[in-house]
């Protein structure tokens, strides 16, 4: 977490689809931790795609200037990633910001 100390704010961006839209604001227990420690955090919540998570991602990053993405990363069944697309390998296929993944 060090790293994130040096940044003057964080965005937390959440991205809601057709099945999460309804389960509450997501990332606010996120963002309480990272206050905790201190870090300028502001939630934002973007509506997207269900397959389209990726671009979302990257289209805020670019109209923001971030410096930094910083995101978890998991896998689905090729199949589920063929039909509905997948965010990691989305990001890992174009992205035009440094990222760090996690899993």
């Amino acid at each position: 977490m060090p790293f994130l100390h040096k940044a003057k704010k964080i965005d937390l961006l959440m991205v809601t689809t057709a099945k999460t839209r309804n389960l509450g604001i997501a990332g606010t227990d996120m963002a309480q931790h990272l206050a905790r420690h201190k870090l300028n955090v502001e939630v934002q919540q973007i509506t997207g795609a269900d397959a389209d998570v990726a671009s979302v991602v990257l289209s805020y990053a670019a109209d923001n200037a971030t410096d930094f993405l910083v995101m978890g990363g998991y896998g689905h069944s090729r199949w589920r990633e063929l039909i509905l697309g997948g965010a990691t390998r989305g990001i890992l296929s174009s992205m035009t910001v440094p990222t760090l993944m996690s899993h």
